[in-house]
């Protein structure tokens, strides 16, 4: 009588698809199929996100970071340089717009290194007496330069950066002339900011980083430190209107001695000249912004203003008030 042996089936191990297992137990080389298997590997609505797929993206969901702007009336010297970076650093902030760094070079754009951070320069230029005067740049952290996709020099007072994030993110750091100039020096200006945010995408994530000396009188802000607007500020207003942008350190209430930007060290006297401005449509991914004396040690006239976001995907409310109370402190 003839007996037959009937082998034991081959469970699988946790991790190894039936399919695998049974291959091994007859032979088999593994074919990678999957006979029990065969849906999809994301389950209906959970495809895989364009940040999922790009862990640089720099602006996220569930990981705010601290972008800033900050006039440092010069940067041209390695010791003052070095302390831009602490202090950068120890602040945790990812993206800085620095004014008025003073560095002139031959190319349009130079990348460096600076005390482990990452320095975008865009040149400054010379005066009539030969002396370097402004500039605008970048400070990135290690993240921000992972996601960074290009920088652009649009002129010597504006320049374009791009980040990778889902939505992309636009970063534009500019220096106004101040409000004793030339009204036609001024209003190209303007007008040249005005061109470089309408070429920006629609649903780009963009923040406007700046020392416009302007100041936002209450008619054209929540809560500003001037009373009255000027001539740079009704410049400065007609753009935010025309581009539905907000300027974030204005929207949240907060005491006088929070709106202040610059102290004219020969008078004493306070002013709100640095803005950063952002689109209405991503107001609510704006957790706070206000200044900061926390590059006191840098030697500037100027306090640093930072503002903190985390992406969020709600819609604004139209009637409801822009500005927040009770925010906590970065």
């Amino acid at each position: 009588m003839n007996s037959s042996v009937i082998s034991k089936p081959i469970l699988p191990v946790a991790g190894v698809h039936r399919s695998s297992a049974d291959d091994r137990s007859t032979g088999r080389p593994a074919t990678g199929s999957r006979q029990n298997d065969d849906g999809p590997l994301n389950p209906p609505g959970r495809g895989l996100s364009e940040n999922s797929a790009r862990s640089e993206a720099l602006l996220r969901c569930r990981k705010p970071f601290i972008t800033a702007t900050f006039n440092a009336n010069t940067a041209r010297e390695e010791v003052r340089a070095s302390e831009i970076a602490h202090c950068f650093e120890s602040c945790g902030i990812k993206i800085l717009g620095i004014q008025e760094h003073r560095r002139v070079h031959e190319d349009p754009v130079v990348f460096s290194r600076l005390e482990g951070q990452y320095l975008i320069t865009a040149s400054a230029w010379r005066n009539q007496s030969q002396a370097s005067v402004g500039g605008v740049g970048l400070l990135l952290s290690t993240r921000a330069r992972k996601a960074l996709r290009r920088a652009t020099r649009h002129s010597d007072r504006i320049l374009v950066a791009e980040f990778d994030s889902n939505p992309v993110t636009t970063v534009i750091v500019t220096y106004s002339p101040t409000n004793t100039s030339p009204e036609e020096v001024v209003e190209n200006y303007y007008d040249d900011l005005s061109d470089v945010i309408r070429g920006v995408p629609a649903h780009n994530f963009l923040a406007v980083l700046g020392d416009f000396n302007a100041r936002l009188g209450t008619e054209d802000a929540s809560f500003t430190w001037h009373d009255k607007t000027n001539r740079n500020g009704e410049l400065l207003a007609e753009i935010m209107t025309e581009h539905s942008l907000l300027a974030a350190n204005t929207q949240f209430r907060k005491k006088q001695g929070k709106r202040w930007t610059y102290l004219d060290r020969g008078t004493g006297m306070k002013r709100q000249l640095d803005y950063i401005l952002v689109r209405r449509k991503w107001w609510n991914s704006i957790l706070n912004a206000e200044p900061y004396n926390t590059f006191c040690t840098v030697g500037s006239d100027h306090r640093v203003v930072s503002m903190r976001v985390r992406l969020s995907l709600r819609v604004p409310k139209q009637n409801s008030e822009q500005s927040l109370t009770g925010i906590n402190s970065l």
